[in-house]
């Protein structure tokens, strides 16, 4: 299914909360306990089986959420088209530099200070 714009993505209905800790340790933790909750809303929310008239093989919109805004260069997303095409020096890495996943993705680490290191075991790109 083609959908070529972030409006696919974005344009889906979506409930954002925010939330403020008094101080940045318990906004670290609140993050950490909402990253365990999240997959459980999303499955629980899961109701989106068609796309632009097709029945797709997801029931989340998380991955088209994600693709339609994916912003990285095809030598960061390391496709075989993009070798050294849009390399920018005022990019990190230069716009060539492989980013494993997108800006608007799932996480790859918890952030409290409480957090045991072997929670923390997916390599964590940072620049």
């Amino acid at each position: 299914v083609d959908m070529d714009c972030m409006a696919f993505g974005m344009g889906c209905c979506c409930l954002q909360v925010t939330f403020q800790g008094k101080d940045v340790d318990d906004s670290r933790y609140l993050y950490d306990q909402l990253a365990g909750m999240s997959p459980i809303m999303l499955a629980l929310t899961a109701a989106t089986p068609i796309f632009k008239g097709r029945l797709v093989d997801t029931d989340a919109r998380w991955a088209v959420i994600s693709q339609s805004v994916d912003d990285r260069t095809a030598a960061e997303r390391q496709c075989p088209s993009g070798a050294g095409a849009d390399a920018d020096a005022e990019m990190a890495g230069g716009g060539v530099r492989p980013l494993q996943k997108s800006r608007y993705d799932s996480i790859s680490c918890y952030l409290s200070s409480e957090t045991p290191d072997m929670y923390n075991d997916v390599p964590c790109e940072v620049d």
